[in-house]
Order: structure tokens, then sequence, then C-alpha cells
């Protein structure tokens, strides 16, 4: 499994290089977060102006993506909210904003949870041109599988998130989706 770390991250970075659209970029993450027992990832993108869509490319439930776009919950997403800031990674879970979540941000989560969305690693990405993405890995419950990994190989899912958010701004046109 991931002892085998160098082979994925260069089987990724292979998978990137020859991806030409949007499930070409969720297979070769997915596959690559597989490797290291990662079950769900997500990548989004937030719009750089504020008519914009956001970009979303996840192995997360189709349902679940269609029902996040559609209400908008990346302006009132709390992880999106610290992930805005950019920064250093964080794991988060429903007690991440404590008692400050708003109703409409603790329906969030809990809409989530009925995915199997409950906890997870996010990495903030804000690129040198100022535009800001996030890509998170995620799980049903803390298991201490998930918390290891995400613990060992934070360095590498950074420049695992940094690598394919530059490949997707690079490659594809703005303002697209693909979840599933």
């Amino acid at each position: 499994m991931t002892r085998h770390m160098p082979l994925v991250f260069e089987t990724f970075l292979e998978r990137l290089s020859q991806s030409i659209d949007e499930a070409d970029f969720r297979d070769a993450m997915a596959e690559a977060a597989g490797r290291l027992d990662l079950i769900f990832f997500a990548y989004l993108s937030l719009p750089a102006r504020p008519s914009g869509k956001p970009r979303l490319i996840s192995n997360y439930p189709p349902r679940w993506t269609r029902q996040y776009l559609e209400n908008q919950y990346e302006k009132l997403d709390p992880v999106v909210l610290r992930a805005r800031n950019g920064g250093c990674p964080f794991h988060w879970g429903s007690n991440l904003g404590g008692d400050k979540m708003s109703p409409a941000q603790q329906q969030l989560f809990d809409e989530a949870a009925q995915f199997s969305i409950c906890c997870g690693l996010t990495i903030p990405i804000v690129d040198l041109r100022g535009r800001i993405a996030a890509v998170t890995f995620a799980a049903d419950e803390p298991r201490p599988v998930f918390l290891r990994v995400a613990e060992r190989y934070e360095q590498a899912l950074q420049l695992m998130a940094a690598c394919f958010h530059r490949c997707v701004r690079r490659k594809l046109p703005s303002d697209r989706t693909v979840d599933g």
C-alpha cells in the first residue's frame, strides 16, 4: 500500500499528463487516492468572478455533488470558508465550527453524512494568480487507517493537490463540473 508512495506519485503524474477531460482527471486522482486507502476525494475550484460557477471534480456520490452545487453550498460550507484563507492542510468533521456553525451549515454536514462524507483532510490552494481551490480527502468516520495515511503522507498529498490544480487549470476550460 503506502510504502510504494514514489510509484503512486509517479503514476499519478503520468495520468495527469495524459488527462484530456474531467473524467480523466477524476480517475487519476481516484486511483492514486485509492492506492493510499483514501476512499473519497473532491477538488473544488472557486470561480474568479462572483457570477461564475465553481468547478467540482470528485468521486463523491453524484446525487450529493448535484445537491451541493444546486444549493450553492460552497458559499456556506465551513470547510470551503476555511480553505479560502489558504494556509496549511486541516482535518475536519462535524465539530469543525463547534458551536459557531449556523443551522444551515449544520444541515449541510448532516446531508453530507447521509452520503458517508463525515470527516476529512482538506488542502487549501491559493495559486500565484490568486485562484482559490481545495482538495479534500474524506471518509465516513475518522478510522485509524485514514488518520494515519493523512498524517504520514500530508506533504505528498499537498504536492498531489497542487499538481492536480495546476494541470486542471492549464488543460480544462473554466466553469465545468464532473461528479461521480
